[in-house]
Protein backbone atom coordinates (compact mmCIF):
# COMPACT_ATOMS: atom_id res chain seq x y z
CA UNK A 1 0.00 0.00 0.00
CA UNK A 2 1.50 3.38 -1.11
CA UNK A 3 1.73 6.47 0.63
CA UNK A 4 -0.59 9.32 -0.63
CA UNK A 5 0.49 12.48 -1.19
CA UNK A 6 -1.70 15.25 0.76
CA UNK A 7 -2.36 18.59 -1.04
CA UNK A 8 -4.26 21.52 0.56
CA UNK A 9 -4.96 24.00 -2.89
CA UNK A 10 -5.99 27.84 -2.95
CA UNK A 11 -6.54 30.74 -5.01
CA UNK A 12 -5.65 34.18 -5.27
CA UNK A 13 -6.76 36.77 -7.91
CA UNK A 14 -4.26 39.86 -8.23
CA UNK A 15 -5.46 42.79 -10.43
CA UNK A 16 -3.44 45.32 -12.65
CA UNK A 17 -2.96 48.71 -10.86
CA UNK A 18 -2.03 49.55 -6.76
CA UNK A 19 -3.25 48.28 -3.71
CA UNK A 20 -4.84 51.89 -2.23
CA UNK A 21 -3.64 52.18 1.96
CA UNK A 22 -3.95 55.01 3.80
CA UNK A 23 -0.70 56.62 5.55
CA UNK A 24 1.07 59.12 7.01
CA UNK A 25 2.34 61.81 4.94
CA UNK A 26 3.90 65.10 5.92
CA UNK A 27 2.01 68.28 6.52
CA UNK A 28 1.57 70.27 3.29
CA UNK A 29 2.47 67.97 0.79
CA UNK A 30 -0.13 66.21 -2.08
CA UNK A 31 1.09 62.47 -2.43
CA UNK A 32 0.02 61.01 -5.70
CA UNK A 33 -0.30 57.40 -7.13
CA UNK A 34 -0.60 56.12 -10.12
CA UNK A 35 -3.65 53.88 -10.03
CA UNK A 36 -5.64 52.15 -12.68
CA UNK A 37 -9.01 50.49 -12.15
CA UNK A 38 -7.99 47.58 -14.63
CA UNK A 39 -10.63 44.44 -15.06
CA UNK A 40 -7.14 42.94 -16.07
CA UNK A 41 -6.82 40.60 -13.56
CA UNK A 42 -4.63 37.30 -13.08
CA UNK A 43 -5.63 34.62 -11.10
CA UNK A 44 -2.78 32.38 -8.93
CA UNK A 45 -3.87 28.69 -8.25
CA UNK A 46 -1.59 27.48 -5.59
CA UNK A 47 -0.62 23.89 -4.28
CA UNK A 48 1.38 22.73 -1.12
CA UNK A 49 1.70 19.15 -0.04
CA UNK A 50 1.76 17.50 3.32
CA UNK A 51 6.37 17.97 2.45
CA UNK A 52 5.92 21.44 1.99
CA UNK A 53 6.34 20.97 -1.70
CA UNK A 54 4.56 23.91 -3.62
CA UNK A 55 3.30 23.95 -7.31
CA UNK A 56 1.64 27.48 -8.48
CA UNK A 57 0.25 28.28 -11.83
CA UNK A 58 -2.42 31.01 -13.05
CA UNK A 59 -4.47 32.49 -15.82
CA UNK A 60 -5.92 35.57 -16.80
CA UNK A 61 -9.31 33.52 -17.43
CA UNK A 62 -12.30 33.83 -15.09
CA UNK A 63 -12.19 30.47 -13.23
CA UNK A 64 -14.47 27.40 -14.41
CA UNK A 65 -14.78 23.91 -13.99
CA UNK A 66 -12.04 23.07 -16.71
CA UNK A 67 -9.72 24.94 -14.79
CA UNK A 68 -9.99 22.73 -11.88
CA UNK A 69 -9.97 19.68 -13.62
CA UNK A 70 -6.34 21.12 -15.55
CA UNK A 71 -4.85 22.23 -12.06
CA UNK A 72 -5.85 18.46 -10.63
CA UNK A 73 -4.45 16.84 -13.68
CA UNK A 74 -1.06 19.16 -13.16
CA UNK A 75 -1.12 17.97 -9.81
CA UNK A 76 -0.78 14.55 -10.53
CA UNK A 77 1.75 15.17 -12.93
CA UNK A 78 3.23 17.01 -10.28
CA UNK A 79 3.30 14.73 -7.17
CA UNK A 80 2.30 11.66 -8.35
CA UNK A 81 -1.02 10.06 -8.81
CA UNK A 82 -1.94 9.06 -5.61
CA UNK A 83 -3.06 11.88 -3.91
CA UNK A 84 -5.58 13.49 -1.66
CA UNK A 85 -6.35 17.10 -2.43
CA UNK A 86 -8.42 19.49 -0.50
CA UNK A 87 -10.00 22.18 -1.92
CA UNK A 88 -12.71 24.63 -1.12
CA UNK A 89 -15.91 24.92 -2.26
CA UNK A 90 -15.98 27.74 -5.12
CA UNK A 91 -18.16 27.09 -7.85
CA UNK A 92 -15.15 25.83 -10.51
CA UNK A 93 -13.74 23.09 -8.05
CA UNK A 94 -17.76 22.36 -6.71
CA UNK A 95 -19.04 20.84 -9.71
CA UNK A 96 -20.77 17.85 -11.05
CA UNK A 97 -18.02 18.01 -14.28
CA UNK A 98 -15.63 17.77 -11.27
CA UNK A 99 -16.86 15.14 -9.44
CA UNK A 100 -17.43 12.97 -12.43
CA UNK A 101 -14.06 13.35 -13.70
CA UNK A 102 -12.38 12.36 -10.42
CA UNK A 103 -14.85 9.26 -9.80
CA UNK A 104 -14.36 8.42 -13.35
CA UNK A 105 -18.17 7.59 -13.73
CA UNK A 106 -20.41 9.57 -15.88
CA UNK A 107 -23.36 9.21 -12.55
CA UNK A 108 -21.65 9.64 -9.43
CA UNK A 109 -23.84 9.09 -6.47
CA UNK A 110 -23.03 12.82 -4.99
CA UNK A 111 -24.72 14.20 -8.23
CA UNK A 112 -26.89 16.44 -6.89
CA UNK A 113 -26.02 16.65 -3.49
CA UNK A 114 -25.22 19.99 -2.39
CA UNK A 115 -23.25 18.50 1.15
CA UNK A 116 -20.91 16.79 -1.00
CA UNK A 117 -17.20 16.37 1.36
CA UNK A 118 -15.21 13.97 -0.65
CA UNK A 119 -14.84 12.27 -3.81
CA UNK A 120 -12.93 9.29 -4.51
CA UNK A 121 -11.12 8.11 -7.49
CA UNK A 122 -12.03 4.62 -8.85
CA UNK A 123 -9.22 2.74 -7.36
CA UNK A 124 -7.18 2.83 -4.07
CA UNK A 125 -4.29 4.39 -6.07
CA UNK A 126 -6.31 7.11 -7.58
CA UNK A 127 -6.94 10.75 -6.17
CA UNK A 128 -9.55 11.17 -3.91
CA UNK A 129 -10.90 15.34 -3.22
CA UNK A 130 -12.14 16.42 -0.08
CA UNK A 131 -13.80 19.54 0.08
CA UNK A 132 -13.22 22.45 3.22
CA UNK A 133 -16.20 22.83 5.23
CA UNK A 134 -18.20 25.76 3.83
CA UNK A 135 -17.15 29.37 5.30
CA UNK A 136 -14.95 28.84 7.06
CA UNK A 137 -11.61 29.60 4.87
CA UNK A 138 -9.29 29.65 8.38
CA UNK A 139 -9.05 25.82 8.02
CA UNK A 140 -7.05 26.32 4.62
CA UNK A 141 -3.81 26.56 5.12
CA UNK A 142 -3.05 28.04 2.07
CA UNK A 143 -5.22 31.22 2.95
CA UNK A 144 -2.59 32.88 5.11
CA UNK A 145 -0.21 32.01 2.71
CA UNK A 146 -1.28 34.44 -0.09
CA UNK A 147 -0.86 37.28 3.36
CA UNK A 148 3.07 37.92 1.97
CA UNK A 149 2.25 38.19 -1.50
CA UNK A 150 -0.03 41.01 -0.45
CA UNK A 151 2.56 42.15 1.17
CA UNK A 152 4.66 41.78 -1.45
CA UNK A 153 2.43 43.74 -3.63
CA UNK A 154 1.77 46.33 -1.31
CA UNK A 155 4.29 49.47 -2.45
CA UNK A 156 4.42 47.81 -6.03
CA UNK A 157 2.60 49.46 -9.36
CA UNK A 158 1.49 47.31 -11.76
CA UNK A 159 0.35 48.97 -14.96
CA UNK A 160 -0.47 46.23 -17.16
CA UNK A 161 -0.50 42.16 -17.56
CA UNK A 162 2.74 41.68 -18.43
CA UNK A 163 4.12 43.54 -15.42
CA UNK A 164 1.91 41.57 -13.26
CA UNK A 165 3.22 38.28 -15.04
CA UNK A 166 7.04 38.99 -14.41
CA UNK A 167 6.34 40.24 -10.32
CA UNK A 168 4.33 37.20 -9.71
CA UNK A 169 7.45 35.26 -10.49
CA UNK A 170 9.13 37.64 -8.33
CA UNK A 171 7.02 37.67 -5.49
CA UNK A 172 5.99 33.85 -5.96
CA UNK A 173 9.16 32.72 -4.13
CA UNK A 174 8.59 35.30 -1.20
CA UNK A 175 6.05 33.10 0.10
CA UNK A 176 6.46 30.57 3.42
CA UNK A 177 4.32 27.88 2.78
CA UNK A 178 2.73 26.46 5.69
CA UNK A 179 2.89 23.31 7.30
CA UNK A 180 -0.57 22.06 6.29
CA UNK A 181 -1.23 19.23 9.23
CA UNK A 182 -1.11 22.54 12.13
CA UNK A 183 -4.29 23.21 10.12
CA UNK A 184 -5.77 19.45 9.18
CA UNK A 185 -4.76 18.17 12.76
CA UNK A 186 -5.41 20.89 15.19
Amino acid sequence: LSKKTVVVVDQLTKRVGTVNRRGWYPIGSDPTIEDSNSWDKVTVLGAVTDDGDSFYCWTEDNLETQHGIWLLEALKEQFGEDLVVFLDRASYFYTRDLWEHVSGKPETETVGDSSVTCVRGEDETDLDVWYFPPKHPELNPLEGCWDRLKEWFKHRLVPDLSKLHSQLKRGLPTVNEPNIWKYLCP
